[in-house]
């Protein structure tokens, strides 16, 4: 009976080896891949005339600070700016100033199809205070050297704007006529929230029944030696965006002297509490936009990761178990938990009555504001914690990735980059397009820009820049899309 068993276990797990091994070899190979050369040659006198257009954007220091009103004169000065240098687009399209900074304009189309809509921001991040002397060239220089553009904006999101400025000039130039409406709606404080620029735009636009067949933002792109055992670029088409929210944790003491101590402080109580909601973070789980993505990846990883990833059926928890080690590839996973601000106590010698800690929540689309707060409260029961919801921001609902315009996204993305994989993804930051969820049948989110791992910490951090081939390369792919997508 025991040889039978044996024999029979054994035989199973050859079985399984064969079905992990046939399934893996059945799915696509791996192809080498070649990036196609940029159409507008990055060395060209062309090239160099539109990095000096962003140079210049970069140079009018149109930075949000959050605690302060937009600097008329910078904004004022960049909407004369993009007149002064983008004639042929300005005599095609109209233009329009809504509440006071933001820009939005109009290329009217020759038919009666749905509009389609593109968004950008002007605004850009301060520069940290003391950390000037850091950067290789000055953070508002617009510097051209070692092949690229320098300074704040350059990636986020000024080179995506002026992309898109350039691609319309070159259409408007060449007696481009759109069969469906064009938008280009440029807001002005995306990086303090986009209520008073993008939201003020939707309202405008809602007030005259505008209805988007797609928008497409920031929010993803083309990364490469961001994956592990990944060589190629991978475009990743953003089709959702999580959302936040922040809970004030906060605990209540009796106060005293230090020297007569109970059980608990506040500060010991809230301590728990962080702890709580901390140590038991969000099941990460791969949906179908992560297995699609692992699929496109998995012909150019090792055989290894390659079998692994082929066959996802059986080694999904294993797979996502892997990828929540990893904080970036986690927070595709799953609504993620940060304790960010803490605050208790006025002397060493005096035990606090209060005392309080700020978490902050990035919201997986699987998840709301709401669940998030009932969670945590479960979380902390007992403790004697009040949570209070310091706002919040829903995640967006998913787009389709089989739609006609993530259809173009791709095509154009092959047609310019070469045959990269492409795949859906989340965006795990916010984007303008928060204001537009609604106001068009899909939303998404893709910078045709190539991202290696030192260019993600140069958004918003030191040194941002933008390759002058990434540049042509976008103007390219925007005046590609919009005539795939509007003739």
């Amino acid at each position: 009976m025991l040889k039978k068993i044996l024999a029979g276990s054994a035989l199973a797990v050859i079985l399984l080896v064969a079905i992990l091994l046939a399934r893996t070899l059945i799915a696509p190979g791996a192809r080498a891949i070649v990036l196609s050369p940029p159409a507008i040659d990055a060395s060209s006198a062309e090239a160099r005339a539109m990095a000096d257009r962003l140079g210049a954007a970069i140079r009018i220091e149109t930075v949000s600070w959050g605690d302060r009103a937009p600097d008329a004169a910078a904004f004022g000065a960049f909407a004369d700016f993009l007149e002064r240098s983008y004639p042929a687009a300005h005599a095609a399209m109209t233009r329009e100033i809504v509440n006071g900074y933001s820009l939005v304009y109009r290329w009217k189309g020759t038919g009666e199809g749905a509009p389609v809509g593109f968004i950008a921001h002007s605004d850009v991040v301060p520069v940290e205070p003391g950390s000037q002397e850091s950067w290789t060239h000055p953070p508002f220089s617009g510097a051209l050297a070692d092949g690229a553009v320098w300074g704040r904006g350059a990636m986020d999101n000024k080179g995506q704007l002026i992309a898109m400025m350039e691609a319309a000039e070159r259409l408007a130039a060449a007696g481009f006529a759109p069969s469906t409406d064009v938008y280009f709606l440029f807001g002005h404080d995306e990086e303090v929230g986009g209520v008073n620029g993008a939201g003020r735009i939707r309202d405008a636009l809602d007030a005259r029944g505008v209805h988007f067949a797609f928008t497409l933002d920031e929010g993803s792109g083309l990364v490469q030696g961001v994956i592990a055992g990944v060589a190629p670029p991978v475009a990743l088409i953003s089709t959702a965006e999580k959302g936040s929210t922040t809970l004030k944790f906060t605990a209540h003491g009796a106060g005293g002297h230090s020297s007569a101590p109970g059980k608990d402080t506040a500060i010991s109580t809230l301590a728990r509490a962080v702890l709580a909601v901390n140590d038991a973070p969000f099941a990460p789980k791969i949906d179908a936009d992560m297995a699609a993505f692992l699929g496109a990846i998995a012909p150019h990883t090792p055989f290894a990761q390659r079998v692994i990833l082929s066959n996802l059926w059986l080694t999904r928890p294993l797979v996502a178990a892997a990828l929540a080690g990893e904080p970036t590839t986690a927070a595709a996973l799953r609504t993620t938990t940060a304790a960010t601000l803490i605050e208790g106590g006025v002397k060493v010698n005096v035990l606090p009555q209060s005392a309080s800690a700020v978490v902050n929540y990035r919201i997986h689309p699987r998840d709301s504001v709401a669940g998030v707060k009932a969670r945590a409260e479960r979380q902390v029961e007992g403790l004697g914690v009040d949570v209070e919801a310091l706002g919040g921001v829903e995640p967006s609902p998913r787009s389709s990735a089989k739609s006609a315009a993530y259809d173009a996204i791709s095509r154009t993305t092959s047609e310019v980059f070469g045959a990269v994989p492409i795949a859906p993804f989340l965006t795990l930051q916010g984007t303008d397009t928060r204001h537009y969820i609604g106001a068009a049948d899909d939303n998404y989110r893709f910078t045709p820009f190539i991202y290696a791992p030192d260019d993600l910490e140069r958004i918003h951090g030191t040194d941002e820049r933008l390759k002058i081939v990434d540049l042509a390369r976008a103007v390219s792919w925007y005046e590609a899309f919009i005539r795939q997508t509007a003739s």
